[in-house]
C-alpha cells in the first residue's frame, strides 16, 4: 500500500504562514519577475484565473483589485519543504519525495482503518507544526494514490484530508468521474488522442486493450493504465539523487552593465550553490560562470560568454567557490556591454568524503568545513540569508522584478578576507 502527502496550493499556503490576514482572500504567486501565475487559492480559482495566467491578463478574468498578487519566494518554500519532508521522514517508511509538494512512501499495515487514521495524524501534525495544510490518499498503486490525494483535496465531504482507494467498486465509481488529462502522466498531446478515440474518463482508459495502448503509445503509458487497475508498477525517482552539475542562475529584472551589480549576482549565486552543495554531502571540481545579455533587444548589442576555472581542491565552503567564480567572471566581463542574465555552475561533483587532496594547496579545509557548518547552522535556524559573506552587497539592481514581494526577514553580514572582490 502507498500513501501521498500533497501540500495544498503550496506556494499560497506558505505565504499564508507569515500573513495570516491572507487566509480566506483570492491569492496568487507569480513567477522571477512576476511573469505569469504558478499558484492559486481556491478563491482565486474560483474567480476564474488559470494556472500560467500571465499578470497582465489577470484582468481579462477579474478586476485585478480584488486579487492579492505575490511575487515568489522560493527560498522560504524550499525551508518550508523541508520541513514538511523532516516531519514524513520520521514517521513512514521509505519516504520518496517527488517534488517541492509531494512526497510518496509505503505504509506499515494491512489494515485499512490504521492506515487511515496514521495519514490523518500526519495531516494534523503537519497543520499544527508548519502550518501548512496537506491532503493525503493511499492505494495499491502510486498513480491511485495520486488520484485519492486529488480527491481528498477536492471532495468537501472530506474533513480529515485522508481518501484511500482499495475496494475495486469505489476505485471504478471515482475513475469515471476522472476526466482522462487528469491521470497522472497524461500530457495534452496525449489527452487528445485518446479523446479522439472516444476515452474521456480514466475508466474509459482502463477499459482498453492493454496490447493496444502500448503498441499506440508506449510502454510507459500502458503502465499508467496498469497503475489505475492497482497494479503498482511506476519508479518515483527520489530527489536525493546526487546531481552531476549544480546550477544557480537568474534573469535579471533589468539590463544592468555594472561591474559591482555582476559581482554581486555571481557572489549571491556562488553562494547558493555552495550551500546546495554542502547539503547533498558533494564538493565540486571546478565552476564556471557565465553571463548573457538581451538577445531581443535591438538598441543594444548582444554579447554571451562563460569561463570555467578547476578548483586546487574540490570544495563546497562559500569562500572558495565565491572566490573562484569571481576570478571566472573577470575574464568575461566587458564595460561596453549589457547584462540580463548570469548564473554559476559546479561541475565535477563528487562525495566529499573523497576528497583528492593538492599538496600545494595551503588552505586548511578542516577550519572551512567548521566554519560553514557553524553559518549553516544559524541560516538554519534564523533563515537562509542571515549570513553570508560580505561581497553580496545586496544593491538590488540585479534582482528580478518583484513588485509584490512581501516584507522578509533581516540579515547579518559575515565579514571575511573576502570583502575585497579583487583579493
Amino acid at each position: 500500500m502507498y500513501g501521498l502527502i500533497d501540500c495544498n496550493n503550496f506556494f499560497v499556503s506558505c505565504e499564508r504562514v507569515f500573513n495570516p490576514q491572507l487566509n480566506g482572500k483570492p491569492v496568487v504567486v507569480l513567477s522571477n519577475n512576476d511573469g505569469c501565475v504558478i499558484a492559486r487559492s481556491n478563491e482565486a480559482k474560483v474567480l476564474g484565473i488559470p494556472m500560467g495566467c500571465p499578470a497582465f491578463q489577470i484582468a481579462n478574468h477579474t478586476n485585478p483589485a480584488n486579487v492579492i498578487q505575490l511575487s515568489a519566494r522560493h527560498i522560504v518554500y524550499r525551508d518550508l519543504s523541508h520541513r514538511v519532508m523532516s516531519i514524513l521522514a520520521r514517521e513512514v517508511e521509505n519516504l520518496q519525495i517527488y517534488s517541492v509538494d509531494e512526497a510518496f512512501f509505503t505504509l506499515p499495515y494491512e489494515d485499512v482503518e490504521r492506515n487511515h487514521q496514521l495519514l490523518a495524524r500526519l495531516v494534523t501534525t503537519i497543520r499544527q507544526h508548519v502550518g501548512i495544510p496537506v491532503s493525503a490518499g493511499f492505494a495499491p498503486s502510486h498513480t491511485l494514490a495520486k488520484v485519492a490525494a486529488h480527491v481528498a483535496k477536492k471532495d468537501p465531504r472530506i474533513t480529515d484530508g485522508v481518501y484511500w482507494l482499495v475496494r475495486p467498486q469505489a476505485i471504478e465509481i471515482i475513475l469515471k468521474r476522472i476526466p482522462v488529462g487528469d491521470i497522472w502522466g497524461i500530457g495534452r498531446r496525449l489527452e487528445a488522442s485518446l479523446q479522439q478515440q472516444g476515452v474521456f474518463t480514466a475508466a474509459q482508459f482502463v477499459q482498453l486493450p492493454s496490447s493496444q495502448v502500448r503498441a499506440r503509445y508506449s510502454v510507459m503509458v500502458e503502465r499508467t493504465q496498469r497503475e489505475l487497475m492497482g497494479i503498482d508498477c511506476q519508479v518515483v525517482n527520489p530527489v536525493t539523487i546526487a546531481h552531476k552539475s549544480v546550477m544557480n542562475s537568474r534573469t535579471f529584472g533589468q539590463l544592468i552593465t555594472a561591474r559591482e551589480d555582476l559581482q554581486d549576482a555571481i557572489t549571491h549565486f556562488a553562494q547558493r550553490t555552495a550551500r546546495q552543495l554542502r547539503h547533498e554531502a558533494s564538493v565540486a571540481g571546478s565552476i564556471m560562470v557565465y553571463v548573457r545579455g538581451d538577445r531581443f533587444r535591438q538598441d543594444v548589442p548582444f554579447y554571451a560568454n562563460s569561463c570555467q576555472l578547476r578548483l586546487p581542491t574540490p570544495a563546497n565552503d562559500d569562500v572558495t567557490l565565491v572566490h573562484h567564480a569571481l576570478m571566472a567572471l573577470r575574464h568575461i566581463y566587458r564595460n561596453n556591454r549589457t547584462y540580463r542574465k548570469a548564473g554559476v555552475m559546479a561541475l565535477d561533483i563528487s562525495n566529499c568524503h573523497n576528497i583528492q587532496l593538492n599538496v600545494f594547496d595551503t588552505t586548511d579545509h578542516s577550519k572551512l568545513r567548521r566554519l560553514m557548518a557553524s553559518i549553516d547552522n544559524i541560516n538554519d535556524h534564523y533563515g537562509s540569508q542571515s549570513v553570508k559573506l560580505a561581497p553580496t552587497l545586496l544593491r538590488g539592481n540585479w534582482a528580478p522584478h518583484q513588485t509584490h514581494l512581501q516584507q522578509g526577514s533581516h540579515t547579518l553580514h559575515f565579514y571575511t578576507g573576502m570583502a575585497n572582490s579583487n583579493s
